[in-house]
């Protein structure tokens, strides 16, 4: 099946294709379509007359990459498929499997000739601690699931149908959301369950793994609070509150790191506060 092209993300990544000093970071929320951005760079390469051999994709997620788990198992399997000349195109899908992987990259870039991206699902990659491990030689693009426009686009794109009217239309894409493969169910009650197994996918995979949780419905009420309350001001002393009136009693410290793997994860956004003439923008409140 041809991919959609995701212009505005294109557009934004094409002038660092060549670039091999730079390791191209595809940062985002599970499921939101990093793996088919890099396909679909993968395809604008070969357009542009790369060869086929230059061009090496590696998803760690594949029956025959499952085991690889070591930096020295991730180097070997590059080393074997990259042995022609030229500058390689280098694109390791859900690289977040191996452990070490930060110093692999890094020698491969400084070698030159190697044109690396890479994507991940973790949310150790997602923050800000590849930061430190790349030690500042990669640019981060980060992906979101689809804005309105590319719903419409993607919907008309695969022939599907949209409807005339655009508050049924708006309503459709609220309703939807913006996770590309829910575009091909047909039933509301398939896109959400598709929707539901992603989110119970990241808990699972990216915040279970990064993060203690001894009490599950305590994140789980913190959680649907702040997605029901969203785009509205909330410090985590009133989230707190209104946790003990549902009858959970949880310390401000574990809201704290509860809000913050949900927003490493992706799954909540930051809306600081911007005041320039108050103290308001040095409150603890925040939008997500």
């Amino acid at each position: 099946m041809e991919l959609f092209p995701r212009e505005k993300y294109l557009a934004r990544m094409r002038g660092f294709y060549d670039a091999d000093d730079l390791i191209k970071v595809i940062t985002g929320i599970r499921r939101c379509g990093k793996s088919c951005l890099m396909q679909t760079i993968a395809a604008e390469l070969r357009l542009r007359g790369v060869k086929e051999e230059n061009i090496v994709f590696i998803d760690l997620d594949k029956r025959g990459y499952g085991k690889i788990r070591r930096s020295e198992q991730l180097e070997a399997i590059i080393e074997e498929k990259t042995r022609i000349d030229g500058l390689k195109y280098v694109f390791i899908d859900e690289i977040q499997n191996v452990e070490g992987f930060e110093n692999v990259i890094n020698g491969f870039r400084s070698e030159g000739d190697y044109s690396i991206f890479i994507t991940g699902s973790n949310s150790y990659l997602l923050s800000g601690e590849l930061i430190t491990k790349l030690t500042g030689r990669y640019i981060e693009f980060e992906l979101y699931p689809l804005t309105l426009d590319e719903f419409i686009e993607m919907k008309l794109y695969y022939g599907k149908d949209i409807p005339s009217d655009r508050m049924d239309l708006l309503n459709q894409y609220i309703l939807e959301g913006g996770f590309p493969r829910s575009v091909f169910f047909d039933e509301m009650h398939d896109k959400h369950t598709y929707v539901q197994s992603i989110i119970t996918e990241i808990f699972a995979k990216d915040i279970r793994k990064r993060i203690k949780i001894r009490d599950k419905d305590a994140f789980d009420k913190v959680q649907n609070y702040i997605i029901n309350n969203f785009a509205a001001t909330t410090s985590i002393v009133s989230l707190c509150h209104a946790m003990k009136q549902s009858g959970i009693t949880v310390s401000r410290p574990t809201v704290m790191r509860y809000v913050q793997a949900l927003v490493d994860a992706k799954i909540l956004i930051v809306c600081d506060r911007f005041d320039m003439k108050s103290k308001k923008s040095l409150s603890g409140e925040k939008k997500y």
